[in-house]
């Protein structure tokens, strides 16, 4: 991996890469689920809780009741912050790469609020020349990237799903480019 191209594009992933979330999701989900089913939902902390584990969960769920409950979810996830945890070292290396003057862009999967409201709490946002959010994501996060004129092969990925880094090579980010992030 070259990192001393002038062209490079640093981008990031924040859920489980950037900042550790599944604790505050885990939490928030129970808070959900509590609140509009009136069921006390102890959700296991060392795996993510996600829409199609609530829809397992519940399979008798309206689909008015699933968007309550990730609704629900969303909003109730800012009292949770302090449940979620910076990756001190990629943060140290993004302020490195921001300080020289180098391109570093937020790219996640997460709504932009959600998003923002970590980014606030750990006062991120100045680091980043560009975020990018879910709502701006019209097929995947890195044809967003393409359709703004980025060159993929010039982007260092940080990331740490599995999948997202299969989707980013299918995209058209070089392998040897890609980052795999762990906490």
């Amino acid at each position: 991996m070259n990192t001393q191209n002038p062209n490079n594009i640093f981008v990031f992933d924040m859920d489980n890469t950037l900042i550790k979330t599944d604790k505050a999701n885990n939490l928030a989900y129970s808070e959900a689920i509590s609140s509009v089913l009136g069921v006390n939902c102890n959700i296991e902390n060392g795996k993510r809780f996600t829409r199609n584990e609530l829809k397992e969960l519940f399979p008798q769920l309206s689909q008015a009741q699933i968007d309550e409950i990730i609704e629900r979810k969303e909003k109730y996830f800012g009292s949770y912050l302090n449940e979620t945890e910076l990756n001190t070292n990629l943060f140290n290396l993004l302020k490195r790469l921001r300080q020289k003057g180098l391109h570093t862009i937020l790219l996640t999967n997460s709504h932009s609020s959600r998003a923002i409201s970590l980014c606030n709490f750990y006062n991120l946002t100045k680091y980043f020349v560009q975020r990018f959010f879910n709502e701006d994501c019209i097929d995947n996060k890195y044809t967003l990237l393409k359709s703004l004129g980025y060159d993929l092969q010039n982007v260092i990925l940080y990331e740490n799903e599995e999948a997202s880094s299969l989707e980013a090579v299918t995209n058209g980010i070089n392998l040897d480019n890609i980052v795999k992030v762990e906490f």
